[in-house]
């Protein structure tokens, strides 16, 4: 009887240790939640023309990657315009701000959507100006080329969807630009 209670209590050990293993191939280790710093790219773009025309813009960008395809962002762009061509040198700031999203459909390749406010100077006569607020609203596509792990650079081809006469830029709108 001794040996019969022996070898059930050994038998049912043993299959308890078995199952255990088994289960313990099932269970996921809980992965490392990946810090805010991570997800965050910065970037934007820098445009310079100098002569007759000059131009000097700064339009910076801050995006949370809130999937590895799905990137919305804010940014800012401020913009001085001087043009000498004319009996009077025509020269204007343009500031403003934009939101985004981008989704990747493929490696590199997304899509791109904005929503920008800009503050311009309007020039009504050579001496009577006026500052106003336009919305443009940008549709299209782009590339990102790595760099590096967490850099590199994009080509974006934009059409502004409600253009009019005081848009500061003519469709198809192209930039080029750099995320770190």
């Amino acid at each position: 009887m001794k040996n019969k209670a022996l070898l059930i209590i050994s038998v049912f050990t043993f299959l308890c240790l078995i199952t255990i293993q088994v289960n313990g191939q099932y269970f996921e280790t809980p992965k490392k939640k990946e810090p805010i710093k991570d997800k965050l790219f910065f970037g934007g773009g820098i445009g310079l023309q100098f002569g007759q025309v000059t131009l000097i813009e700064v339009a910076p960008i801050v995006g949370y990657k809130v999937t590895p395809r799905f990137q919305p962002g804010i940014g800012l762009t401020y913009s001085f315009y001087n043009d000498n061509s004319y009996n009077y040198p025509i020269n204007y700031s343009t500031y403003g701000g934009s939101v985004f999203a981008r989704f990747f459909l493929f490696e590199g390749l997304f899509a791109h959507a904005e929503a920008e406010a800009l503050n311009i100077k309007v020039y009504y006569t050579a001496t009577e100006t006026k500052r106003q607020w336009i919305e443009n609203y940008l549709v299209g596509g782009g590339y990102f080329q790595k760099f590096g792990e967490r850099s590199g650079m994009y080509l974006l081809v934009l059409w502004n969807l409600n253009q009019t006469e005081l848009t500061p830029y003519a469709n198809p709108v192209i930039r080029i630009g750099f995320s770190f």
